[in-house]
């Protein structure tokens, strides 16, 4: 994710934007050019329409890893450069993205009466293993975050296994020595 600037060269009037990865300054500002034509209604658009887009100087403020290091970065655009918002400017009008457009699926819903059999029937209640991702993120903290869950649930499964693997080697002394004195009170009579 980068947080880019937008500079009126006529005006110096800054304007802070994001981005996702792999989308230049200059693209997100293509992007923003083209929306002009909706009719969307923000203070850029009409800054835009009045000087052109040839007076604005797209460039690279900073990359940020996470959410809350592109919200820092950003506030720090706006502080450093006294700069305007774009954060949330629209490209498109609502209603007329492909999820807004697609048919919402009709939700069922059915009553099924539970069986005798089934209600008398205590259920076995399993605990919850919390799931750990595997495989690539976006960020480095997270996969130390996602490696560490990892080799600590390692580590629980081994201590598991090595505790029960002792209570076996337990019983088995406390049987052994039932043995040795059972046998050792038969030898005596």
């Amino acid at each position: 994710m980068i947080v880019f600037t937008l500079t009126n060269e006529d005006t110096d009037q800054v304007w802070v934007g994001t981005a996702r990865d792999g989308v230049s300054p200059e693209a997100r500002f293509q992007q923003i050019q083209s929306a002009v034509a909706l009719g969307i209604d923000h203070p850029f658009f009409e800054e835009l329409k009045k000087f052109g887009a040839s007076a604005f100087t797209p460039s690279l403020f900073a990359v940020a890893e996470d959410r809350m290091e592109l919200q820092e970065l950003v506030e720090e655009a706006l502080d450093s450069l006294n700069a305007k918002s774009l954060v949330g400017i629209k490209t498109v009008k609502p209603g007329t993205t492909k999820s807004a457009l697609a048919p919402k699926p009709k939700t069922r819903v059915s009553r099924v009466k539970p069986s005798a059999s089934a209600a008398n029937k205590p259920k076995a209640v399993k605990p919850v293993k919390e799931k750990l991702a595997t495989g690539r993120t976006g960020s480095a903290a997270k996969e130390r975050a996602i490696k560490a869950g990892i080799e600590a649930e390692k580590a629980r499964i081994a201590a598991a296994k090595a505790k029960k693997a002792q209570d076996e080697a337990d019983e088995m002394k406390a049987i052994l020595a039932g043995l040795d004195a059972r046998g050792s009170t038969l030898s005596r009579r």
